[in-house]
């Protein structure tokens, strides 16, 4: 979902591997190939094969890398990013649109911070308060999509997965990533107005390279292994604390027990209060990836695009089709003897 955002395709490209915004920050590859390597020297010692086959052949299986679903992916993250870079930069103005209007709005009810308060507490509580708006945010939206059947056709895009690599997390629709974008603008506007309300010019998100300094860290402790299939489990209380990379592999699998499950983003417990939560086990779960076949209708870019739209109408139109009553069939005449 999140991205580093920039109007212009050609910069954004350059950009995402230099900039602490973007996912693709060689920063979080590096620490996310480097916990890889940890639990690869962990197995390694108890499995002589794997060690035989070394890091290399752990990290990126010709099967998973070399897979048609996965040279799929390729193609379309670069699509994505080179059409539609300046429609998601303008979506995500709507966290200050939003801002503003609110801000607004609470202006006309209070006229000075009701708070206040030490500048330190005031800007922990903004930094907590907007990173938990933010997150909730993207669950619901992810939540509507797998709830509301027209918008589960645009989401199965990113479910049609067969293997998953880093950029099967670009494997998402336009529509998809639209709905996501404006969903976190208005929370995120909303409760930075609430916050400016309570604490004044003190409501100040901690943000470290321009970053949310809870996103910081959860992109430094293995981002990229979400969508791989090295299996690193958060279990016990910090596996409905948290969302760890095997939590994000459940909410891929198609194996009935996995469905709508794990649909937060960095905290697991929205998912344990609206009882969707999965916690993976310890050991590695074994189960299929994708949607119970379908997937296989999803074979080019050009599907992952106009697939869904199709999907769509037809829903819509056996939906109309329903509703519609029969005409009323005229009476037979009569056969003359």
């Amino acid at each position: 979902m999140l991205e580093f955002l920039d109007a212009n395709p050609l910069s954004a490209f350059a950009g995402m591997f230099q900039d602490p915004r973007s996912r693709w920050f060689v920063l979080y590859l590096a620490t996310s190939l480097a916990i890889a390597y940890a639990l690869f020297r962990a197995q390694a010692r108890h499995d002589p094969e794997l060690a035989e086959e070394g890091f290399f052949g752990f990290a990126f299986p010709k099967e998973i890398y070399g897979h048609a679903s996965a040279k799929v992916d390729y193609w379309f993250y670069g699509l994505n990013k080179l059409l539609f870079a300046a429609v998601f930069a303008s979506t995500a103005m709507l966290a200050s649109w939003t801002f503003a209007g609110a801000k607004l709005a609470l202006a006309t009810v209070v006229h000075a911070p009701l708070l206040g308060g030490h500048p330190v507490v005031a800007a922990v509580a903004t930094t907590i308060l907007y990173i938990l708006a933010f997150d909730f945010a993207l669950w619901l939206a992810h939540y509507l999509f797998h709830r509301i059947p027209l918008l589960w056709e645009f989401h199965k895009v990113h479910h049609s997965a067969e293997v998953l690599t880093p950029f099967s997390a670009g494997r998402v629709h336009p529509v998809d990533d639209l709905v996501g974008y404006a969903m976190t603008g208005v929370f995120g506007g909303v409760i930075a107005a609430l916050c400016d309300m309570m604490f004044g010019p003190a409501a100040l998100v901690m943000s470290p390279f321009q970053l949310h300094v809870v996103m910081l860290v959860f992109f430094l402790f293995g981002f990229h292994l979400r969508h791989s299939h090295v299996w690193l489990p958060y279990t016990g209380v910090l596996g409905k604390l948290l969302i760890s990379p095997a939590h994000h592999q459940v909410h891929h699998s198609s194996a009935e027990r996995h469905w709508d499950r794990n649909m937060g983003f960095i905290f697991a417990f929205w998912d344990w209060m609206f009882g969707t939560l999965h916690v993976p086990d310890k050991k590695q779960e074994q189960f299929p990836l994708g949607i119970g076949g379908e997937e296989k209708e999803f074979n080019s870019v050009w599907r992952l695009y106009a697939l869904p739209f199709v999907k769509a109408w037809r829903r819509v139109a056996r939906r109309r089709a329903r509703r519609v009553p029969p005409a009323p069939q005229p009476a037979s005449k009569p056969v003359e003897a």
